[in-house]
């Protein structure tokens, strides 16, 4: 009965994110919304084999389903009825309102069923594979169903993925590792910028893509290299505010690289000491300084990626980005796996947990952690190069500190130390970001001028509201808000690693009172 009423909430706090999601977006939004977290429902009602028959687990997936379906026809209802009317938009039949809310309430019953007959599977090997099989093909087939729903959240799905590859990257250095990095978006630069000096007309080095994207990433390992090397006696605030000055310094160097001329050391030693200009032995820049990254314009444009039978990939077709990314995402979640179940990612839990036992137990810790750095550096190298060739265009204001905390938000939201947490969280942050407060904004500004503002009188004050009902200038504001709510409510993140979760959530005395003694020393 536990695990029904368990099953039943999570259930309904997905009904209400559906909800919100159809009535700022209503139309076809309904059918994707039931499709995905009908599929997410049917998770959380009978993950783990929480039932012991797939009879039961399918009967379970079924009412979950239905109770999400219903807030989505329900969603469906009133954002056709009311909230287009209310915000300025032309209305819809009730027919063709109930058509959009059913097609919803039928996605969310059908998959959460298929999903929780796979999650209650006896055999522990084929539900797991069901289960990425099921993923996979949604991951595959979500570019057609957008745009057969025409909900045009391909372009915001893109730029999600993007990011994923940095909290990915962002999750070694602080999540395994335990080492705090507040310049993040520095090694995200790197490799943009590496991209865009070697693939763009700007300096005369139009480098195939397919090979620029691996030298970003080796560049942002070396810039990983020699960020922590300075760093390795540091821990804790020091090691924080070291990272966010590198991270800092960063953007500003990239913003200053327009007027560049290098001379040879010792002729430019005696011509200094001569006073004769003349005999320093230029090696670069020498008829006129070199603008190596164009300052504050950026470098436009940018080479973009090419296939054989794809041709260069445009921006008109999102496809062949959306792919490319999902493969790059796909990669890295492999590749970080494959490193956290190593040697190498024992040693990162080991210097996390106490990195003066784990150098008695013979770890090198200048080599672990140097390491931890240089693989976090690499994925935000890759992320950044297909970044630079997506937009075709890159400036450093973008790469300011506000990046690295967002990316940091995200793998303390979804969990320190669990990629499915970190992708997670990334996909709450970036989703709510990109796509709910830009349309949330754009439903409330309607809704101002149709229903509001006409039937105020005061001028100032109607300014007011219309200046003030901004939610896009306060999204930091409610991040914030956010990571306060989730350090005192969930601590450990909204999926957690079982050793983190165990560390905060732990019910046994004699272990909570061990944990309490080791933060108190």
């Amino acid at each position: 009965m536990q695990n029904f009423w368990k099953a039943l909430r999570a259930s309904s706090i997905l009904g209400a994110i559906g909800a919100v999601t159809v009535l700022l977006f209503g139309g076809w939004s309904s059918a994707v919304v039931g499709w995905l977290l009908g599929t997410a429902a049917g998770y959380t009602s009978s993950h783990d084999g929480l039932w012991p028959k797939p009879k039961i687990g399918a009967q379970m997936g079924a009412k979950a389903g239905l109770i999400l379906g219903i807030w989505l026809a329900v969603a469906s209802l009133v954002e056709g009825l009311i909230v287009r009317p209310l915000s300025g938009q032309a209305a819809i039949s009730f027919p063709q309102a109930l058509q959009y809310g059913l097609l919803g309430l039928g996605m969310a019953v059908v998959w959460s069923t298929v999903m929780s007959t796979i999650q209650s599977l006896t055999d522990p090997v084929q539900r797991r594979r069901m289960t990425w099989l099921l993923m996979a093909l949604f991951l595959v087939v979500f570019p057609m169903v957008d745009q057969r729903a025409a909900t045009g959240w391909i372009a915001t799905v893109i730029q999600i993925l993007i990011f994923a590859m940095l909290a990915l990257g962002l999750n070694i250095t602080v999540g395994y590792a335990g080492l705090l990095d507040l310049g993040y978006a520095a090694f995200f630069a790197i490799g943009a910028y590496t991209t865009g000096m070697l693939s763009s007309p700007h300096l005369g080095i139009e480098w195939n893509f397919w090979i620029v994207i691996w030298i970003a990433a080796a560049v942002a390992a070396i810039a990983g290299l020699v960020l922590g090397s300075p760093t390795l006696p540091l821990r804790g605030d020091y090691l924080a505010i070291v990272t966010l000055g590198f991270g800092e310094i960063v953007p500003i160097v990239f913003r200053n690289l327009t007027a560049i001329r290098i001379v040879e050391p010792i002729s430019g030693l005696f011509a200094t000491l001569l006073n004769r200009p003349e005999l320093a032995i230029c090696l670069v820049g020498c008829e006129e300084p070199l603008n190596l990254t164009n300052g504050e314009a950026g470098i436009n444009p940018i080479g973009r990626p090419s296939l054989p039978f794809l041709g260069t990939f445009r921006s008109d077709n999102y496809l062949p980005w959306y792919y490319l990314v999902l493969l790059l995402v796909v990669f890295s979640v492999f590749m970080i796996n494959r490193l956290r179940v190593s040697r190498l990612g024992r040693a990162w839990t080991a210097i996390r947990e106490d990195e003066l036992a784990a150098s008695a137990m013979g770890i090198n810790r200048v080599n672990v952690k140097l390491l931890a750095f240089a693989m976090g550096a690499t994925f935000a190298g890759f992320a950044g190069a297909f970044y630079a060739s997506y937009i075709t265009a890159i400036f450093p204001s973008v790469f300011d500190f506000s990046v690295s905390v967002i990316i940091l938000c995200m793998v303390i939201l979804g969990g320190l130390g669990n990629m499915a947490g970190v992708l997670l969280g990334c996909v709450i942050i970036m989703g709510a970001d990109r796509l709910f407060l830009p349309q949330l904004a754009q439903v409330l500004k309607g809704f101002l001028n149709t229903t509001v503002l006409p039937n105020i009188a005061n001028p100032a004050l109607r300014d007011f509201l219309a200046i003030s009902f901004d939610p896009i200038q306060m999204r930091l504001f409610l991040f914030g808000l956010v990571l306060v709510v989730m350090m005192i409510v969930r601590p450990e993140g909204l999926v957690p690693s079982a050793r983190r979760k165990a560390e905060l959530r732990s019910e046994d005395p004699v272990v909570n009172e061990s944990l309490a003694d080791v933060r108190s020393v």
